[in-house]
């Protein structure tokens, strides 16, 4: 089909189907009505981290100190394999990929991230002139987020 406008309105992996490469199923034309939403999976690797952390867990606890077989070994890595899968799901969420939120103004954004690093630097450094720049950095991106709240 060479040369030819095509509206790819949903690509969707086989799952069922093993081999190689996995067989990609394209609709073209109009939006499919049967094409699933846009999703995004957002994950916390910092709850993952802090799960992990936890030594003392039942699922943990069933493993034996001294693994002798080959019998031994799989249920170990299948224990460890739905530990680490369990605490991944765990701290992971679903949201929609595009959401209907007005984005800032760049200006607003760059602000923000101006106060965040004098916030972060009045915390690791606490002098009375770090803290009262956060402090006006502050005032600023609240009237600033007024003045944009009234905009819309």
């Amino acid at each position: 089909m060479k040369g030819a406008v095509l509206k790819l309105s949903c690509i969707k992996t086989l799952q069922c189907l093993n081999s190689d490469h996995r067989p990609v199923l394209m609709k073209l034309g109009s939006l499919a009505e049967n094409c699933p939403p846009q999703k995004k999976t957002i994950t916390s690797w910092q709850k993952v981290s802090a799960a992990l952390e936890e030594t003392d867990t039942p699922i943990l606890n069933n493993i034996p100190n001294d693994i002798v077989s080959t019998h031994d070994i799989d249920f170990a890595i299948g224990a460890l394999t739905n530990h680490i899968t369990t605490v991944v799901k765990n701290s992971t969420r679903v949201v929609p990929a595009k959401s209907d939120r007005k984005e800032l103004p760049s200006d607003v954004s760059e602000l923000i991230r101006a106060k965040n690093a004098a916030l972060r630097r009045a915390s690791k450094y606490p002098t009375c002139e770090n803290r009262s720049h956060a402090r006006a950095l502050q005032r600023e991106v609240k009237a600033r987020m007024k003045e944009v709240r009234n905009e819309n």
